[in-house]
C-alpha cells in the first residue's frame, strides 16, 4: 500500500519525491504503524518477516572486513547526559539491551561481547581540585562548553575503551547517550585509523565549538573539536576544561584530526549560520533533506560513499548515527526533533548501503531519550534504534 502510494503521488505531482514522503507521513499518523506478528526464532523485529542473516556481497568481498576473524562486536555503553540539557538520554544503552540487542546481534553471526556501562557519575570521573580562573573560564560568559569537565572526563574514558577494542580486533559498538559521546569516540576511532571516513547522519552539523555555540551544549560540538583546518582562535581545543588528555604537556595534540573532506553528512536540516559558514568555507561535504528529496536517498549514499571511498576502496569506514536524524513521527522520543526527516526506510537504506561496503569498523547511535515522549513513543525509537543497529550490523532482507 506504501509503495502504491509512492508512485502515484509520483505521477500526479511534478514535486513526486517531497509529495509521497508527505503521503507517507500522513498514512502513518492516521492509522500507525502495522502490528508486527510475533517472530518466530531466527526471524527479525522490523516490519515483515526478515531473515536476521549477515548481507552477502555480490562481488565476493566480506562484510566487516577489516574486523579480526571471527567477528567480535564490542558493545560499550555511554550512558552520557551532560552533553545537554535533558535528562533520560542515559537510559539509552539499557534500553537498548533491554530490547534484545544481543540476541538481535548474536543471530547475524556476531560474537558478542557487552562489556559494562562506562561510569559517568561525578565521583567516579576523579574530577581536577578547582584552579584559578584561566582564560577560558574568564571569557566563558560569551565562549561556553556547560559541564565541560564532566563531559571531557567522560569521553577520555570512551577513547581509552575504544582504541582498547580496535587494538584487540573487534567492532566497537558504542551506545549513547548524548552525542558527545562522540568526543571521545572519534578520538579512539582516528587514532587507530587516522584516514578513517565518517559518514555522520544527523539533523544537525555538530560542527560548534565552545567558542562559536550559541548553547553551549557539547553534544553539537565533536565535530568542531576534531576536525581539521579551523581557526586556531575559534579552535582553543586544549583551553576547555577536562579534555587535556587529547594534548601533550606542551599543547601539541596527541589526538590525530578529521580532515574536513574525511566526514560526510547526511539528512541535515537544522544548521546553524556559522556552522553553515564552517561547512563552506572548509568544503565540506554535506547532504541535507532537500538532497534526499531531490535526488532520492539511493543516489544521495552513492555520492557520500564514492567521496570517502573513491581514492582508496580499502578505507575504514565509521559511522556516527543520531536517532534525531529520522523524522520525529517515528523516533519521538529525543531531544532535538526537527520535523521533515528521514522515513522508516530511508533511515534503514542508510544503515544497510554503509554495511554493504564492507568496510564498517565502529559505529554508534545516540540520543534515545525516553522521558521525552510517552510509552509509546518510546518504545516505538528505542525499537527503530535496535532495528537501525541490525541494519548497519549487516542485516539482510533475503
Amino acid at each position: 500500500m506504501l509503495k502504491l502510494t509512492r508512485n502515484l503521488a509520483r505521477r500526479k505531482w511534478p514535486c513526486g519525491t517531497l509529495r509521497a514522503r508527505i503521503a507517507h507521513r500522513s498514512m502513518a499518523t492516521s492509522s500507525g504503524p502495522p502490528e508486527n506478528p510475533p517472530s518466530p526464532p531466527g526471524r527479525g523485529l522490523g516490519y515483515g518477516n526478515v531473515m536476521d542473516q549477515m548481507l552477502s556481497s555480490t562481488d565476493g568481498r566480506n562484510l566487516f572486513r577489516f574486523t579480526k576473524s571471527p567477528h567480535t562486536c564490542s558493545i560499550i555503553g555511554a550512558p552520557m547526559t551532560y552533553g545537554q540539557p535533558f535528562a533520560g538520554t542515559d537510559s539509552g544503552p539499557a534500553m537498548l539491551r533491554d530490547g534484545g540487542l544481543r540476541e538481535m546481534l548474536s543471530n547475524l553471526g556476531w560474537r558478542v561481547e557487552d562489556l559494562p556501562d562506562l561510569n559517568f557519575d561525578p565521583d567516579a570521573l576523579q574530577l581536577q581540585p578547582s584552579s584559578p580562573p584561566t582564560v577560558f573560564s574568564k571569557l566563558e560568559t560569551s565562549f561556553k562548553a556547560k559541564n565541560a569537565e564532566l563531559v571531557g572526563r567522560g569521553s577520555e574514558k570512551i577513547y581509552e575503551l575504544v582504541l582498547e577494542k580496535f587494538q584487540a580486533g573487534s567492532f566497537p559498538l558504542i551506545l549513547g547517550g548524548d552525542h558527545s559521546i562522540a568526543i571521545g569516540s572519534l578520538a579512539g576511532v582516528l587514532s587507530a585509523h587516522p584516514d578513517v571516513g565518517v559518514l555522520w547522519i544527523d539533523a544537525h552539523t555538530d560542527i560548534n565549538t565552545p567558542f562559536i555555540s550559541g548553547s553551549g551544549n557539547m553534544h553539537g560540538m565533536p565535530v568542531g573539536l576534531h576536525i581539521e583546518g579551523m581557526s586556531p582562535a575559534v579552535e582553543a581545543t586544549s583551553n576547555i576544561p577536562g579534555l587535556n588528555w587529547m594534548f601533550t604537556e606542551s599543547g601539541e595534540r596527541k589526538i590525530p584530526q578529521l580532515r574536513a573532506d574525511s566526514i560526510v553528512y547526511v539528512g541535515l536540516r537544522d544548521v546553524d549560520p556559522p556552522e553553515r559558514h564552517l561547512i563552506q568555507s572548509l568544503g565540506m561535504k554535506a547532504f541535507t533533506m532537500h538532497e534526499i528529496d531531490r535526488y532520492g536517498v539511493g543516489h544521495v549514499m552513492e555520492m557520500a560513499l564514492d567521496h570517502l571511498l573513491k581514492d582508496n576502496p580499502d578505507r575504514r569506514l565509521h559511522l556516527s548515527y543520531d536517532i534525531d536524524a529520522v523524522d520525529p513521527m517515528l523516533a519521538p522520543a529525543t531531544g532535538t526533533t526537527v520535523r521533515g526527516g528521514l522515513t522508516y526506510r530511508e533511515a534503514h537504506y542508510v544503515a544497510e548501503s554503509v554495511a554493504y561496503t564492507g568496510n564498517l569498523v565502529s559505529a554508534e547511535i545516540v540520543e534515545l531519550n525516553p522521558t521525552l515522549s510517552n510509552d509509546d513513543g518510546a518504545r516505538e525509537t528505542v525499537e527503530l534504534g535496535l532495528q537501525l543497529i541490525t541494519s548497519f550490523m549487516g542485516k539482510s532482507i533475503i
